[in-house]
């Protein structure tokens, strides 16, 4: 080993937050992975990168700036990202918790990371790095000081998880749910459990001290089987049918925007208000208070922080902008669908309040990856749209269109297109000042487009 690895070793090891693969959020001290992208290798910005402030440059590739002294090429970067991810995890000390599910761990993880934040200094992964690339840049990142650390594991096939579990080891695992995704390749939402469980089979992950689960689905309820048969020391669990876990008791909608809440857990309630009405996030608060009581930290840092909660980008986030010169409000949930995610959208904006000069508009773009399943999962979602209180329906894509053929539905309140350019038009040509937009895509759908497009006259979150 060269010296100069030595040193970028030493260095990734040492400090935090660090490591960066794009040149363009390149800080001084940061540290330039040049990988090779859909389009172009990274090589292309090396000179930005450390014109930007980068003390070190790592590639893969022979480079013209092979002069520099802080350039190093290694034979295989992900291999050297995995060398220096490992070492890093070896050195920590603190508490490391894992967040896998079919949908919601970006939301969990960033929910931890607020509330935990109370409790000293906290690591967690960025985005939704939740990749093996990802999981490797959020090891090598993390705060060796902290007291957590929080990584997000996701997977789309077979056999990833495992990686990941090794490489992670959590101490602590969370399992948000067990729904509908990635069935393309998983084909059952067993397979996607069996996958999952990954993260707490000993023989990946050693660490393993306990695991949070859910129960309301009986996918939900093999994952607890699996838990007792690799005798984890504490399994918990949460949901509406629990009678001896966590569950939410009660939820009382004060507005859009507060709620008064009450959780039941195996010893006490817990009655608090908080800063929104969304179910599925006042879920996610649910497992926060989970990990309070399995660590034996202070509720009471918990509850100073509930009229704060974050929004999410591409989760819920709410934006004033503008089309066609005319102020509206869009809820932009244009990362994630799933039928659950959708189901659960749909819900919520069916019972948002508005005001006599409002109206609602729902975006909806397709759910990708489904498999066999994907038309009568469209089509569910078709009907219960169709019956929620909303204004005007906007569906992009190929799918919806043959389903609305199918059914012969015609109503004025109903529009569909391929386009993202389609939707703005017709916005632009339909909106009124006060109206209220609900977005609700995948990540990689045309509409997820459309919301780039509506961003551009954003005023504020």
């Amino acid at each position: 080993m060269n010296n100069l690895e030595n040193r970028i070793k030493s260095y990734l090891i040492s400090n935090s937050k660090k490591v960066k693969i794009n040149s363009k959020d390149i800080k001084k001290g940061d540290v330039f992975f040049a990988l090779k992208g859909s389009n172009s290798h990274g090589n292309k910005y090396i000179g930005k990168a450390l014109s930007n402030g980068a003390k070190y440059v790592v590639t893969d590739r022979k480079s013209n700036r092979s002069l520099n002294n802080n350039i190093l090429k290694v034979k295989n970067i992900f291999d050297y990202l995995q060398n220096v991810a490992t070492k890093k995890r070896n050195h920590f000390k603190g508490v490391v918790i894992a967040i896998t599910g079919s949908i919601g761990k970006t939301s969990i993880k960033e929910f931890l990371n607020f509330f935990l934040s109370s409790e000293g200094i906290i690591s967690a992964s960025i985005k939704s790095y939740n990749n093996f690339l990802g999981v490797l840049i959020s090891l090598i990142n993390m705060d060796k000081d902290s007291k957590f650390s929080i990584f997000e594991v996701g997977t789309s096939n077979f056999n990833e998880i495992k990686k990941l579990s090794s490489l992670i080891l959590p101490h602590q695992v969370i399992i948000s749910n067990i729904y509908p995704t990635h069935l393309q390749n998983f084909l059952t939402t067993r397979n996607i459990a069996i996958e999952k469980s990954d993260l707490i089979n000993p023989k990946y992950n050693p660490n393993i001290q306990s695991v949070i689960l859910p129960n309301s689905n009986e996918d939900e309820v093999y994952l607890k089987k699996i838990a007792k048969k690799y005798s984890i020391k504490s399994i918990i669990t949460f949901g509406k049918q629990d009678k001896n876990g966590y569950s939410i008791e009660k939820i009382e909608n004060i507005n859009n925007f507060l709620s008064n809440i009450t959780y039941k857990t195996p010893t006490r309630k817990i009655k608090f208000k908080t800063s929104t009405s969304f179910k599925h996030q006042i879920l996610n608060m649910l497992v926060v208070v989970i990990v309070y009581d399995y660590n034996l930290l202070n509720i009471n840092n918990f509850l100073d922080k509930t009229n704060n909660i974050p929004f999410i980008e591409g989760r819920g986030l709410f934006y004033k902008t503008n089309i066609n010169n005319k102020e509206v409000i869009l809820i932009d949930e244009s990362y994630n669908a799933s039928p659950a995610s959708m189901n659960t959208c749909i819900e919520y904006f069916n019972n948002f309040e508005i005001k006599q000069d409002q109206r609602k508009i729902i975006i909806l773009g397709e759910m990708l990856e489904l498999g066999k399943m994907s038309k009568q999962f469209h089509k569910d979602i078709v009907f219960k749209t169709i019956d929620a209180s909303v204004d005007m329906i906007i569906f992009c894509g190929v799918v919806y269109k043959q389903i609305l053929n199918e059914l012969s539905f015609k109503s004025q309140r109903i529009f569909h297109t391929n386009n993202e350019v389609k939707i703005l038009n017709f916005l632009n040509d339909n909106i009124l000042k006060n109206d209220i937009i609900l977005v609700k895509s995948s990540n990689l759908s045309r509409v997820n487009k459309l919301v780039k497009l509506l961003l551009r006259n954003k005023k504020e979150k």
